[in-house]
């Protein structure tokens, strides 16, 4: 299944005099932490080409083809043959296997093939069951080797710290150089790489030309050779690019670089970021003493994680698997995953060593970040193209952002993970406040066409759930959380006594947990009622709610054996309740759907119904009540509102009279 090199076959060290397309190299085998790098980025999968610009580009020019797999070969056979001189054969054979991604047709992604095959709407779990059926074999071969390149980055990552040596200045040329080029430069007296590298400094791009024997092409393998370990030798001055000899090693160079690479990203989303020792927050200039902590973290990354985990209801998954993260959590996940990435990499500080200066500066570039910083909102979190900004924040939004790490540093601050809080001198921009935006909700015309649509929708499972619960979410104003959580035991007959002892009103009302855990009770009409019991027996389940045994009002698509007859036969609990973002991620997309009907023949309304999302149907129910008549303080009650001037602010009946007043106004100066 893998790939291995045996002892015997061992590739041969792949510098030699001289390189494919005119490329000396003068760089003698041996293990440096560049090789380390490279092997761990092709191991991922990450683009040859790219890395080896970025970690080998001492080693010549880049051939993807037997020269980039001889190289890769030689750094496993002498990591397996390090392991094996230690005694660790296992580790040895382990070192030697080829974990590097196959060159098969890869498989569909989950969304892919959701689509494909007809499951929008059904909860992720039974997507996941459906996509394991029908790729369980390859599923099977991938975790497998995911699990052998765990193993064995941890074991090139063992081997670094053995046998990895840094280029240093106090390292005799011979050492890194290959015999004849190392005795050309002892016989000028540069018997070190720190003699050579001030030599050069002091020479300039010419350097070379007093030197016996070392013409350009040699001059610019060496160059190359230096610089690409200048974080431990120092600068060293350019290629004269005027040299003939040297433009052609730098045409081929350049020539080897110029196709097509993965980009490879710093912006790594907070489960995949791992910043450097310096900066990983171990040694952070706030951190508190040890003794004082009351956090098992040892990094900020992890405290960070465990300032999330505080937001829910356990821990946080540093794999990032969304389900396990609550609305709250993955909101501050996103503040405090923009901050680390920008501190660590525009700022060169580790979260727990940020100044208030730097929090100053950081409050400036939100509203203004670069255009490097910025991506779609619809690049998913693993892809190169992925990047924590979609672009300048609004006041509103970036005083929210201060907010929200503000409460980060004051949570390591009570926990004795920090000493102090630097959000506390900043001031957060300016904003002005508008009022709700009157955009943010569907007229009465866009509400009808959507009622027409939802009734034409084929019987399934899912669309049957839509259909009961697109009126829910307009006749009451509920929330998404507080609808995915609601159950029929959550549901209450009651009849109220009209005047002269008569029954005034015989209904159901529905209890609901909002936000701060306040309890409200929320009216029903009988139309509803009747939609639910036809819901609840689609589901098999009682169609009177009070004998639906706590049912969930909405729950999953029960027809999937019909839809995907190959996929695992899973039971399915008829009562169990839909996660909020499948229900989410289904009336997004009828919302679509009815925005590409209207694409023609009414733009405007067709590019209201792409932005619309739950939300909406709350706030058009608060308009929608207002301007039907229904008392401001009902509406308050439905919607949950601590304060009536929330609620006023849906109130349109005051610009409608103002209009209309305008109106007759100028329709009278005109006559």
């Amino acid at each position: 299944m893998f790939s291995s090199l045996s002892p015997d076959s061992a590739p041969a060290p792949p510098h030699g005099p001289h390189s494919p397309r005119g490329r000396y190299s003068v760089v003698r085998p041996r293990l440096h932490r560049g090789h380390f790098a490279f092997l761990r980025a092709v191991a991922q999968g990450l683009s040859a080409r790219a890395m080896w610009a970025r970690y080998l580009a001492d080693a010549g020019a880049f051939d993807d083809g037997p020269r980039m797999h001889r190289m890769t070969g030689w750094i496993r056979a002498e990591l397996g043959a390090a392991a094996a001189r230690g005694g660790d054969f296992a580790r040895a054979r382990l070192l030697r296997l080829d974990l590097a991604p196959p060159g098969a047709s890869p498989l569909p992604s989950l969304a892919d093939f959701v689509r494909a095959a007809g499951l929008d709407g059904f909860a992720e779990a039974e997507q996941l069951s459906a996509y394991e059926a029908a790729f369980g074999p390859a599923l099977a071969r991938q975790r497998r080797r995911k699990a052998l390149l765990h193993r064995q980055l941890d074991a090139i990552h063992t081997l670094e710290a053995q046998v990895a040596q840094p280029v240093s200045p106090a390292d005799g040329c011979e050492a890194w150089l290959v015999e004849a080029v190392a005795a050309r430069l002892h016989r000028a007296g540069l018997i070190t790489l720190g003699d050579l590298v001030m030599f050069m400094q002091a020479r300039g791009p010419h350097w070379w030309r007093p030197l016996r024997g070392i013409g350009a092409r040699k001059a610019h393998a060496i160059t190359v050779f230096l610089r690409a370990h200048a974080d431990t030798l120092g600068a060293v001055p350019a290629s004269d690019p005027n040299e003939p000899d040297a433009i052609d090693a730098v045409g081929a160079s350049t020539q080897a670089r110029a196709g097509p690479a993965e980009p490879v990203s710093p912006w790594l989303p907070l489960e995949r970021f791992t910043p450097s020792a310096d900066l990983d927050g171990r040694t952070g200039t706030y951190r508190c003493p040890r003794t004082q902590c009351r956090l098992a973290a040892d990094n900020d990354r992890d405290a960070i994680l465990a300032w999330l985990a505080s937001k829910g209801d356990g821990a946080v998954d540093v794999e990032g698997a969304e389900g396990a993260l609550n609305a709250t959590q993955r909101a501050y996940r996103k503040e405090a995953e923009r901050f680390l990435l920008w501190a660590v990499l525009a700022r060169g500080r580790a979260l727990s060593s940020v100044t208030i200066e730097d929090a100053v500066a950081y409050r400036d570039f939100l509203l203004a970040p670069p255009a490097d910083w910025c991506s779609a909102h619809t690049e998913p979190r693993w892809s190169a193209r992925w990047r924590p900004l979609a672009g300048p924040l609004s006041a509103a939004s970036c005083a929210y952002a201060l907010g929200v790490l503000g409460n980060l540093f004051a949570f390591l601050g009570a926990q004795g993970y920090l000493s102090g809080n630097p959000w506390r001198a900043v001031r957060a921009p300016r904003t002005v406040v508008t009022g709700l935006d009157p955009g943010r909700g569907f007229t009465a015309d866009q509400w009808s066409l959507l009622v027409r649509v939802l009734a034409a929708l084929p019987p399934t499972s899912v669309n049957q759930r839509l259909q009961f619960a697109l009126p829910l979410l307009y006749d009451t104003g509920l929330r998404l959380s507080e609808l995915v959580a609601a159950t029929t035991d959550d549901l209450r007959q009651e009849g109220l006594a009209g005047q002269g002892g008569t029954l005034g009103w015989d209904g159901w009302w529905l209890q609901v947990v909002g936000k701060g855990g306040r309890l409200r009770e929320v009216p029903l009409p009988a139309t509803l009622m009747r939609q639910l019991a036809e819901y609840l027996m689609t589901r098999c389940l009682p169609g009177d709610p009070r004998q639906a045994g706590g049912a969930a009002l909405l729950g999953g698509a029960t027809d999937l054996a019909l839809r995907v007859p190959w996929a695992n036969r899973r039971t399915v609990d008829p009562a169990a309740p839909i996660a909020a973002s499948t229900f989410h991620r289904q009336i997004k997309a009828f919302f679509r759907g009815c925005a590409q009907s209207l694409a023609v023949a009414d733009p405007p309304a067709a590019r209201c119904l792409e932005r619309a999302s739950t939300h909406w149907l709350r706030h058009t129910h608060a308009s929608h009540a207002l301007a039907a008549g229904v008392p401001v303080e009902v509406v308050q009650q439905n919607l949950g509102h601590r304060s009536l001037a929330t609620t006023t602010r849906y109130v349109r009946t005051e610009a409608a009279a103002r209009r209309a007043a305008m109106a007759h106004f100028w329709a009278a100066q005109s006559a």
